[in-house]
């Protein structure tokens, strides 16, 4: 058997990505699309044949509950801190209080944060590219 190339806390990452995608469960193409690579990037990173990039690495953070100190190291939660949806919580009440006359401002707050929370990876990353490509900046 061919030894791994990899050292160090990178040497088992990609059968952690693995290991993490298969708790979603997500399928390796639909991971792939999300995070805008090749089906066969993926899983050369997941059979530990290559590193993922930074952009790799940023994309999975951005479009996904994973922790990424877990993934480069093994240590810690496999899934990043829900007490930092508590604080997201607490930004999303005090918006709506400031909204507070706009019952459709409200509504649709309420309706991103719930697509955001609960609307798995897929819905999570068009929402966020529909937001990035709408938003007419400050």
């Amino acid at each position: 058997m061919p030894e791994k190339k990899h050292k160090g806390t990178a040497k088992h990452l990609g059968s952690r990505l693995r290991q993490w995608r298969k708790t979603i469960p997500m399928k390796s193409y639909e991971l792939a699309k999300l995070i805008k690579i090749s089906q066969g990037s993926l899983s050369d990173i997941e059979n530990e044949k290559s590193l993922p990039s930074a952009d790799t690495i940023a994309k999975l953070y951005q479009f996904s509950n994973l922790n990424i100190v877990w993934l480069l190291t093994g240590k810690g939660p496999m899934t990043r801190d829900e007490s930092a949806s508590a604080q997201e919580e607490g930004m999303v009440n005090s918006m709506l209080e400031q909204y507070g006359e706009d019952q459709k401002l409200r509504e649709v707050i309420e309706k991103v944060v719930r697509i955001y929370k609960k609307g798995g990876l897929e819905k999570r990353a068009h929402l966020i590219g529909f937001v990035n490509g709408a938003d007419p900046g400050e």
